[in-house]
């Protein structure tokens, strides 16, 4: 029986409004209006104040991973607002609480998440800024922790570090004590990241890295390379990496491709690993839960903090996937949903 205590509905109960996608290939949306139901067994709704745009978005948008994915990714893959409903067998999170979460389908002013997908927001948070939390820091340390290892004195490049995973990754390696050497695209990011105190910035757009990496560490190179690159500057990430190093790729677009790799380097005991979040979570949920558990107090305690975003009203959505699309950002690009859910 749910306890009435376990609701907390606004004046548009049962309907909320979701971004459409018209067609593939462009990027142009509908915002509709659809009935909700209640919240199944084990999981929460959550009344959405904002979500996060992520690359994959623009990739589903235009098309890209229908030959990806068996089952192509409902755009919007995490958000931040507050728990309004709860299936049977939820206790925690309640009602009122605020909370972020991974999820597909996160465009929408409310979703039904499963509870082992939410992320509960330290009151320090805006839920703007909670919304492009839970898909960078699940990537960074998936990929800098669980997968690659990172130990105190290491040193890890980390590509594409003025992007949200790129600055996620580099709050989590300096967590783990290591040394952080960065790429971005622009002067305005290379800046940003030397405010952050990242002595070595270099370009992402030109192989100039190769050289200056080499410069920085001696001629040694790095333990970890974080990869959002393609073509040639995947193998020269490969190069650059010490005996016993690892090599973590988060982009697609080698992988869609089937491009092959030199395999020269691995004589230095390297590793290689990819991460897609996306599949992660279809498959390996305890997996995404038990990090979300690791992450949760490094968000409270302020060891882990908040990404830079900037803030579209959903009905803005394709300014913001054209803005992604070219790389123009820093941080996070955010949907805001008309709602007052920092006041519930």
């Amino acid at each position: 029986m749910h306890d009435e205590s376990m609701t907390l509905r606004t004046e548009h109960e049962g309907r909320c409004t979701s971004l459409f996608l018209r067609r593939p290939g462009e990027l142009a949306f509908d915002l509709v209006e659809r009935s909700v139901g209640a919240p199944g067994p084990g999981q929460v709704e959550i009344g959405v104040a904002a979500a996060a745009l992520n690359f994959p978005d623009v990739l589903t948008a235009l098309g890209v991973l229908d030959d990806y994915f068996e089952k192509a990714p409902e755009p919007g893959l995490d958000c931040a607002g507050v728990v309004t409903q709860t299936g049977r067998g939820v206790t925690d999170p309640a009602p009122g609480d605020r909370v972020a979460a991974f999820t597909e389908g996160a465009f929408s002013s409310v979703v039904h998440v499963p509870v082992t997908s939410v992320l509960r927001v330290p009151g320090r948070i805006s839920l703007e800024q909670a919304a492009g939390l839970p898909v960078a820091y699940l990537t960074a340390w998936y990929g800098l922790h669980r997968l690659a290892r990172v130990q105190r004195g290491e040193r890890v490049l980390v590509h594409s570090a003025a992007g949200g995973v790129g600055l996620a990754a580099v709050a989590v390696a300096r967590l783990l004590g290591a040394t952080v050497l960065a790429t971005a695209g622009t002067p305005e990011k290379h800046a940003h990241l030397r405010e952050l105190g990242i002595d070595h910035v270099m370009d992402s757009r030109s192989m100039a890295f190769v050289e200056e990496t080499l410069a920085a560490t001696d001629g040694e190179g790095v333990d970890v390379v974080l990869n959002s690159l393609a073509g040639p500057a995947q193998q020269a990430g490969l190069e650059l990496l010490r005996p016993f190093g690892r090599f973590v790729e988060i982009g697609k677009r080698d992988i869609m491709a089937g491009n092959p790799i030199g395999l020269a380097p691995f004589r230095r005991n390297l590793s290689l690993h990819s991460v897609d979040l996306l599949l992660l979570g279809r498959t390996r949920p305890g997996l995404v839960a038990s990090m979300l558990d690791e992450l949760g107090p490094l968000l409270a305690s302020g060891e882990l903090g908040p990404l830079p975003y900037t803030a579209y009203p959903v009905g803005q959505a394709a300014d913001a996937f054209r803005r992604m699309a070219g790389g123009l950002h820093t941080g996070k690009l955010v949907l805001t949903f008309p709602q007052l859910c920092e006041d519930a």
